[in-house]
């Protein structure tokens, strides 16, 4: 059976993998909001997988994080850690 992903659950993924990407680069949360053009408080409840951003939004903060070849499956593959880590 493939992965099941309900919404909330593509959210705290979603949110995950940018600010694990945000951390590998080195910069806060008000850096890369500045650099993306997004506003950091909007930011911070992606990253915390309370907001799904915009396509327009998603790509901004992709091109800012240099990661506009992530595949779904690396996003995918943080949604198996984070699962892992609710059942345990």
């Amino acid at each position: 059976m493939g992965i099941v992903l309900n919404e909330d659950m593509f959210k705290k993924t979603l949110g995950r993998f940018l600010r694990l990407k945000r951390i590998e680069k080195g910069i806060t949360l008000e850096e890369l909001g500045h650099i993306a053009q997004v506003d950091d408080k909007h930011l911070g409840k992606i990253e915390r997988g309370n907001k799904i951003p915009r396509s327009d939004t998603l790509f901004q903060l992709l091109i800012a994080l240099n990661a506009t070849n992530v595949r779904i499956y690396d996003i995918l593959a943080e949604y198996k850690s984070i699962k892992n880590e609710d059942d345990r």
